[in-house]
């Protein structure tokens, strides 16, 4: 760049140098002399002539220069920087520039050969893994030769192999024809006992249901006719003190008696226990307060009959106590049957408990189903929870079905719908369903206390109120109103002090009859 401008400069001196000399000269030498400009205007052409020649030569070597960079742009000063880029990219080596051509190709010549002997470093190197990956290949191949005459021998004996089993296979197969055609002929005699036993079935189903059928109707007709008459009693009397209303027991711990338990007493002939024409028969109930050893218990009287005395061998029946032999009872509706307000429900679990007996399935008062355990369960547990082990199915209050409480309302009906279906279960199974209160009187239970509540009316009518004065009358409802007459309001004669003599009923009634 310094080339050129230097040379234009020098070029363009010259020219504007010669022209202003030669003008001068001329505008001098205008009024001079013509002759002198004339010369002077032929060396200025001369002077021109040859700066003209000097310009050409250096644009020749300009061309020629152009060729030999390969550089065809027509300014100077885009040749050098274009020149210069390419040698920053065709020679740099990313630290400094090669100003020149020359530092350049010197730059890629050292390159190079630096280069070249890395290359030829690791053109031994490979010589050298070439020749370890021959060694490895002969060694490889002389193991591949190996592992082919092994193959070759193990073709061999496999193909000798392959015939033997040829000729199983062979031997299996017919023997597999055989066996299949063996399997037809059973599938057939199969078919055949199948076809025949269904039919035997769908007989043998039609008979059990005709047979369920009769039994039901067997069952019902049984419990007409026996109208829970519990003929086997669970002990007897050995033992009566009328003094301190006590008597003895012959069942006791070997029984699985418990303190508590309950038991009505009948006369040694009766009419039919638990009968509602045995009421005759009844002359008590038992309530047990020791046990004294495996066949002798202690128990208090309770609710005597006046005028038929205990007596020594009187039988005592409980219809939930079974010697050694825990029973089961389920139980639907509210239970309220002290006499006093509330529910009594957990008084009955005590009772149940006290006779040795257990609650399989209780309805409650909120129509929820509980197992043995208290635990909630599902209308379709009702058919397991009552099985032939069960011995009643009580059912105790059901509710006001006319009650204008809706909420109240819906849940009576509940427990009735499920109480139909626990009806079911026991007819199935041939348990007996029975009222709370029928249950209560058979298990010898009395009331605790009576107290009147505002809830309920007052007097009440007072079951078995009346009684006949003839042996054997007929008579209509024995139901009290519990009024009070007013011949006893208050006393009308004298109280008499007692004599102490004994009645003949109650004489010797620890002598055995």
């Amino acid at each position: 760049m310094a080339s050129k401008d230097s040379n234009g400069l020098v070029i363009s001196l010259s020219v504007f140098v010669l022209l202003t000399f030669g003008l001068s000269v001329a505008w001098y030498m205008t009024w001079s002399h013509n002759t002198d400009v004339e010369r002077d205007l032929a060396a200025a052409k001369k002077a021109e002539s040859d700066a003209k020649g000097v310009i050409n030569g250096l644009n020749q070597d300009l061309t020629s220069l152009k060729t030999t960079i390969g550089r065809p742009e027509p300014e100077v000063d885009d040749i050098v920087a274009n020149a210069k880029l390419e040698i920053a990219k065709r020679a740099g080596n990313g630290t400094t520039v090669p100003d020149t051509i020359e530092s350049a190709m010197v730059t890629n010549a050292n390159d190079r050969d630096a280069e070249k002997s890395s290359a030829q470093e690791r053109l031994v190197q490979l010589n050298v893994k070439v020749a370890e990956l021959n060694q490895a290949a002969v060694s490889h191949q002389n193991s591949l030769k190996s592992l082919e005459d092994a193959l070759k021998q193990k073709d061999a004996k496999l193909s000798e192999q392959e015939t033997i089993h040829g000729e199983q296979l062979k031997q299996r197969e017919d023997q597999i024809d055989e066996l299949k055609s063996q399997l037809t002929t059973v599938q057939t005699e199969f078919s055949d006992f199948r076809e025949e036993k269904e039919r035997e079935i769908t007989t043998l189903r039609e008979e059990i249901s005709l047979q369920r059928d009769t039994l039901k109707k067997l069952r019902a007709a049984k419990f007409s006719l026996e109208n829970l008459n519990f003929e086997r009693p669970a002990g007897r009397l050995t033992f009566i003190d009328q003094n301190t209303q006590t008597a003895f027991v012959d069942i006791g711990s070997r029984d699985k008696l418990r303190v508590g338990t309950t038991f009505s007493v009948y006369s040694q002939i009766n009419s039919g226990v638990g009968l509602p024409q045995s009421d005759k028969d009844l002359k008590g109930k038992l309530v047990i307060t020791e046990i004294l050893g495996p066949g002798l218990s202690r128990a208090d009287i309770v609710d005597p009959k006046l005028g038929e005395p205990m007596a020594v061998n009187d039988p005592i029946y409980s219809p939930i106590f079974s010697p050694g032999q825990p029973l089961e009872i389920a139980i639907v509706g509210g239970l309220d049957f002290d006499g006093n307000p509330g529910s009594d429900r957990e008084e009955f679990r005590r009772i149940v408990a006290a006779n040795g007996a257990s609650i399989s399935l209780e309805v409650n008062d909120e129509a929820k189903i509980l197992g043995r355990n208290s635990e909630q369960l599902s209308e379709s547990d009702i058919y397991s929870s009552i099985t032939s082990s069960t011995r009643f199915v009580l059912v105790a209050d059901l509710g006001d079905e006319n009650t204008q409480d809706t909420v109240q309302k819906e849940l009576n009906n509940k427990i009735r719908a499920i109480k139909v279906k626990m009806e079911q279960a026991a007819t199935d199974n041939g348990v007996y369903v029975l009222s709370l209160s029928r249950f209560l009187d058979y298990i010898g239970y009395s009331r605790k206390s009576l107290a009147w509540s505002p809830t309920k009316p007052f007097p009440a009518n007072l079951p078995n109120g009346a009684k006949s004065t003839s042996v054997n009358a007929t008579f209509g409802s024995r139901s009290s109103s519990a009024a009070i007459s007013g011949s006893v309001s208050g006393r009308s004669r004298k109280v008499f002090p007692s004599t102490g003599s004994t009645s003949a009923l109650y004489k010797n009634t620890n002598n055995q009859e």
